[in-house]
This record gives structure tokens, sequence and C-alpha cells, in this order.
């Protein structure tokens, strides 16, 4: 029986084993045959579906994300090729690494977070929308009231309020953290953590917004949607369609790595989404994070809605800062959930 064959080289109808780590499992019940589990293995060559017999499952062992040697037979479903267990056993990280001569690539968790602010060229196109909307009656009452007492005000109100949409606003900041996907670990692998800031640089320097974009989808290309996880609060309704949004009129060839229009979008925890168990409605970060215990990212002296009045100050080391902070308190919110819910 062969063994050790680099993915990318596996033949259907071959009988051999493997060395792979295991990044996560499902049970899939079809309507007709019997149900079986269905994971996702990995290792240096590359990766692939793993279909495992429930009974199998059942009488032996049980299969868990981890490092393991792996028998059976390379077939192809639906066009896919997947591979058939027969037999599988746990191995130790030293044994992987003997074998793959490399460490084991463990899911990766990119938590990410932007920061916006409003097109400069925004501030006479929202003036003009709200001369036309007193104008034609359709202003809301309230927003009226604000208006005659101060236009101006009214008029700075409408223009921050730009950066809430890609087509008025732009990318200040994408901060990334980079760790394990929570509640997957390998005993004898380190989990390795990095940290990234992409539009302002670590000494507080502003950098285009195309650069910024160009170098998050640079960080982004190892990203794989089946076993690798995106995570953020609000990122499908906010943060990965503006980001995308933005590439668009930035020009920037990109296709974007994770389809938002799911509804349980593949690849992308949002925290805030779980927090509401797939429901649609809003709760931000800070309130989660206070009910949690976790010390949130805002202070006295920076929080979300001072962003712009932060650049235009100048200080963009603190907007920098606070990004990373963000992503951070996230990042806890995340593995607080994950310990709890499981998935």
């Amino acid at each position: 029986m062969k063994g050790n064959i680099p993915i990318s080289e596996l033949r259907t109808g071959e009988d051999l084993w493997l060395t792979v780590a295991v990044t996560s499992i499902r049970e899939i019940r079809p309507q007709q045959g019997k149900p079986f589990l269905l994971a996702n293995a990995r290792n240096a060559s590359g990766r692939i579906a793993l279909k495992i017999p429930a009974e199998l499952h059942h009488t032996g062992s049980s299969i868990a994300p981890g490092l393991w040697g792996i028998v059976g037979r390379v077939e192809l479903f639906q066009n896919q090729v997947q591979f058939v267990v027969s037999e599988f056993r746990p191995i130790t990280v030293e044994k992987y690494r003997e074998l793959q001569e490399s460490e084991p690539l463990l899911p990766r968790a990119f938590t990410i977070d932007i920061e916006t602010i409003p097109l400069p060229a925004f501030k006479e196109r929202a003036a003009r929308r709200l001369k036309r909307s007193i104008d034609s009656g359709k202003m809301n009452e309230e927003q009226q009231q604000r208006y005659v007492e101060d236009q101006l005000a009214e008029e700075e109100r409408a223009f921050k309020s730009g950066s809430l949409a890609a087509t008025s606003g732009r990318v200040l900041s994408i901060a990334v953290h980079i760790g394990s996907v929570a509640g997957i670990e390998i005993e004898g692998v380190e989990s390795l953590e990095s940290e990234y800031v992409f539009g302002i640089d670590p000494d507080g320097q502003e950098q285009s917004e195309h650069q910024a974009l160009t170098d998050f989808l640079s960080l982004m290309q190892s990203f794989d949607p089946e076993i690798d996880e995106i995570v953020g609060h609000n990122i499908i309704a906010f943060d990965l369609p503006f980001i995308f949004q933005r590439c668009l009129v930035n020009n920037i060839a990109v296709r974007p790595f994770v389809n938002l229009s799911e509804f349980n979008v593949r690849g992308v925890y949002d925290t805030m989404h779980r927090w509401w168990f797939g429901a649609r409605n809003r709760v931000a970060l800070d309130d989660i994070a206070w009910a949690l215990g976790i010390q949130s990212s805002k202070t006295e002296e920076v929080e979300g809605s001072r962003v712009f009045e932060l650049y235009q100050a100048g200080k963009l080391a603190e907007i920098r800062e606070y990004n990373l902070n963000d992503v951070r308190v996230t990042r806890k919110v995340y593995d607080r959930m994950l310990s709890i819910f499981g998935r």
C-alpha cells in the first residue's frame, strides 16, 4: 500500500495512507444512504475532504480536530476528490513532522476591523441633498428642526455620516489579528499570533487607501474559506462589503474570498450575528464586551464616532491603536463565544 503521497498527486481508485491535520468535522445525513462524517484535512502538500462512515467513527476512537494517520481510498464525488477513510489513528506531532518534514498547518482566524472616514468631495454633495430634501418636504420633522436651528451643524452631521457608505466614504485603516481558530488546538503545536494595520504605519503616518487595500489583499491571499475563518463584528453587512466596494472604486482587481450572499456565510464568524443566533439584529461590540466583562476598546479620547475628529486633528497613531484594540476585543469575544456555544 502506498503512503505519504502529495495530495495533489492522488489518483482515484488508489488504496493508501496519509498523515493529515483534521481541521473541521460535520455530520452529513443524506436522504438516501447511511449518515457519514465529512472532515476537512490538510498537510504540507494541500487539503482534501475526508468521508468517514458513521459506523467507523462510533466503533473505534472518535475522530476530532488534530493529527491523524488515515487509511482509505481516493474517490471522485461530484467532480471533487475525496478520501474515503477505512481506518484512522491519532499520531504525535513528532511523527507528523518526521513524515511531512514540516510543521502542522493549523486553521487560522483572521480577525478584522476597519475605520472609515467621509470623502472630502462628499461635503458639498451632502449639503445639496439636505437642501433638496427640505425643499421637497421630504425631511422628517426632527431633522428639519435641527436644520432650521443650525444649518451648518446639520450639514456637518450629514457629511460625517458619509463614512458609513463606500459611495461617500473611504477606508482609513484595516486592522488584522491572525491566530489559531478558536477551539482547535493540537498538543505540541504552538499557535503563532500576529497583528497588522494597513493605512496607518507604526509611526502614525497615513498611507493611501489604494496601498492599504492592496496590502490587505496580499495578506489575505493565503486565506482558505474551507479551513480558515474571517472573524469580526458586523463584518458581513459592513466591513467586508465596504472593502470590496472600495476596491471597485480604486480599480483594484479582486475576487471576493467569501460569498456574502449565503445565509450562513462559509468561512466567516460574525460576532454580532452569533450574539443573535443568526438573526440580523444589531448590537454594539462595546455592549457585548461590557456584558462579558471584557475591557472595552473605547476610551474617553478615542471611540468610533470620534475617528474623523481625531483624523482632522492629525492623531493617526491613536486611531491606529484604537483599530488594533477593536480586533483584540473582537478576538476575545470570539474565543468566549466558541468556548460556550461551541460550533
